[in-house]
């Protein structure tokens, strides 16, 4: 079962890395070759990546925290998350607000900007949700049965983990 829990765990922040790092940041660099993309799209780019890389630490953290019988909700690491929840708060909301300007009040945005943009703004609300409140991703039989079961969301892990 640990043995189980540490590939799951490797897993989880392996894939966040090279989605914070490669995948997002190079899909972002083809688009941009075809289509004129601005700072709005970049900075809801920036902002996404930014979020994938604090949970790379989270799952990272929870993995040594398992590996070394150690507590994972220290001080520390605690002041950090929570940190890290009312940041991007803050950030996410604002990169709401800057889509409704660029979409509605600021012309001349082109609408692969608005569309890039908007996509990744809304991957930037749902990775700050799954992170921070509700778990969004089900992809094993143990999490499936949770959600037919007691049709509702999960608290999202990092919560349950430091009490954020």
């Amino acid at each position: 079962m640990r043995e189980h829990l540490d590939r799951r765990l490797r897993y989880l922040w392996t894939f966040e890395l090279f989605n914070g790092l490669v995948w997002f940041p190079l899909l972002y660099y083809f688009v941009s070759r075809l289509f004129r993309l601005g700072w709005f799209s970049l900075v809801a780019l920036v902002l996404v990546c930014a979020i994938l890389l604090v949970g790379t630490a989270f799952w990272y953290l929870k993995g040594q925290s398992l590996r070394r019988s150690t507590p994972l909700a220290r001080p520390a690491v605690r002041r950090f998350f929570s940190a890290t929840k009312i940041g991007f708060g803050i950030l996410v909301a604002l990169q709401l607000a800057l889509f409704a300007v660029r979409a509605f009040v600021q012309s001349g945005a082109s609408g692969a900007e608005l569309l890039v943009g908007g996509a990744l703004s809304l991957m930037a609300v749902l990775e700050y949700v799954n992170y921070y409140f509700y778990q969004l991703m089900y992809d094993n039989r143990a999490d499936l049965e949770y959600l037919f079961t007691h049709r509702r969301l999960k608290r999202a892990v990092m919560v349950r983990d430091l009490g954020i």
